[in-house]
C-alpha cells in the first residue's frame, strides 16, 4: 500500500500534484515489473487500484507499532486491486477526472 498527500507538506489542494505523483509511481511500478519479467524469464503480474479521498491514520500495535491508514478510500482501492485486471491500473471516476485534466491517458 502506498499513500500520497497525507500531511500538509505533501497535500496539494489546488494543483493535486500528490495525485499525479501517485499515478506516476504506479506507472513506474508497472514498467519495472515488465523489466523484471523480461530479464528474469518470469511472468509476474501486478494489479493496482488507485482512489482518492479522506482517510483516518494512526499508530496501531503495542509490541510492534505500525503507522496505518483506514477508511472507505483505502477499502475501495483494496477492492479494485483484489478484483482488478492483471497488468492494469484501476482508478475511480473521481481520480480519473483529476488525471485526465492533467493530460494522463
Amino acid at each position: 500500500m502506498a499513500a500520497s498527500g497525507l500531511n500538509a507538506s505533501t497535500y496539494d489542494r489546488e494543483g493535486r500534484s500528490h495525485i499525479a505523483a501517485l499515478a506516476d509511481y504506479a506507472m513506474q511500478l508497472m514498467e519495472q515489473m515488465k523489466y523484471i519479467n523480461e530479464h528474469s524469464f518470469n511472468n509476474f503480474q501486478m494489479k493496482i487500484g488507485l482512489n482518492m479521498g479522506p482517510v483516518v491514520a494512526g499508530v496501531i500495535g503495542a509490541r510492534k507499532p505500525q503507522y496505518d491508514i483506514w477508511g472507505n478510500t483505502v477499502n475501495v482501492s483494496s477492492r479494485m486491486d483484489s478484483t482488478g485486471v492483471p497488468d492494469r491500473i484501476q482508478v475511480t471516476t473521481d481520480l480519473y477526472q483529476v488525471l485526465e485534466a492533467k493530460g494522463y491517458v
